[in-house]
């Protein structure tokens, strides 16, 4: 696929039931994400490919699904067209934002499913961090309300993305920012990068031995006879060694880490706060190490957790400040890594 996508709005992405879901909750707030791994993997590579040309493209799409009693269910998202006459990044032209109601409103009735609405956006920002742009802050405000989801991917050079989520124009409280781990090395059957060719060897032309003894004679002409001879059969050596010199193939592509997580969450309590992960991760039960780091106002605190620990999937943290910041970190037997931050403030 071109990185230089067109502005063509891709068929809505749908995945049946089956599919691995991914839940992001914030414990003690109004607020949880429902999505197929599938349908977030599918927006990362998208993202990535507009990342990947000579200029960086930023990528923005609506998400489309239900939104319940605090739950979103995203079933599937569309592009929105940007042509980029502002740059590289996703800044609307105003012929852009003065169409994008009317774009916008005709989504539903293309998601497929009876009753799926818009239920929020994303944008993604590549190598350029994670802060909320005016045009951003903007765009939410006229055209989104204040209860749909923000998505901010921040895409890497490698293409991996971190997801900061947002409701309405503020971050959620807790904020969830998404951390993927790194790529995994190369896996069997992958393509192998052939060796690039050697370069052309010379040509040799019968009688070359004769041409030496001829080289040796005292003749002034066929000594330049020779040396006329050699340069043209140097010169045809050159030739046809870059003509028909086989180009090597292109590198293989790196393999892409799908996006996941560890439902990484913090609930306020009356003595502290209930830290919860997902304790039936499969990659969270293939660690070998894992801890938590606990942000406390100035203080630092880190707790290891054994097999056990991990398996109860909360951790009590008696304190009392009114906010906190928690990050979860696995390593796993092949060096990789996973992380992931939450953050709770009144």
């Amino acid at each position: 696929m071109n990185p230089m996508a067109s502005d063509a709005s891709p068929a809505p992405v749908r995945h049946a039931p089956p599919d691995r879901l991914v839940i992001w909750e914030a414990a003690g707030e109004d607020c949880r994400i429902v999505c197929p791994e599938a349908l977030l993997e599918s927006i990362r590579r998208e993202c990535a490919l507009a990342a990947r040309g000579p200029v960086p493209l930023g990528v923005g799409g609506a998400l489309l699904g239900e939104c319940s009693g605090g739950t979103y269910r995203i079933r599937s998202w569309r592009r929105i067209p940007c042509r980029h006459q502002r740059g590289p990044s996703f800044l609307l032209s105003k012929e852009e934002v003065a169409g994008l109601k009317e774009f916008l409103s005709g989504l539903p009735a293309q998601a497929g499913s009876a009753g799926d609405q818009i239920v929020g956006w994303f944008v993604s920002h590549p190598h350029s961090g994670a802060a909320l742009r005016d045009d951003e802050i903007s765009l939410h405000q006229r055209f989104f309300r204040a209860k749909d989801l923000f998505l901010l991917l921040e895409i890497g050079p490698s293409g991996a993305a971190e997801i900061t989520v947002h409701r309405g124009a503020a971050p959620l409280e807790p904020g969830w920012r998404v951390i993927p781990a790194p790529a995994s090395s190369r896996r069997e059957g992958d393509a192998v990068e052939a060796p690039p060719p050697d370069g052309a060897a010379s040509l040799a032309g019968p009688g070359g031995e004769g041409a030496a003894a001829a080289a040796r004679r005292p003749s002034s002409a066929a000594r330049w006879a020779l040396a006329l001879v050699l340069a043209v059969l140097a010169g045809s050596g050159w030739y046809l060694g870059k003509v028909l010199r086989t180009p090597p193939p292109p590198p293989p592509a790196t393999p892409r880490p799908p996006l996941t997580t560890l439902s990484l969450s913090l609930e306020k309590q009356e003595r502290g706060f209930l830290i919860r992960w997902n304790a039936l991760e499969p990659s969270l039960r293939q660690a070998q190490r894992a801890w938590l780091r606990i942000q406390d106002g100035p203080a630092v605190r880190v707790e290891q957790l054994d097999a056990a620990r991990l398996q109860a999937g909360s951790y009590a943290y008696p304190t009392a400040s009114s906010g906190l910041e928690v990050e979860m970190r696995a390593e796993f037997a092949d060096g990789s890594s996973s992380r992931e931050r939450v953050r709770y403030q009144p």
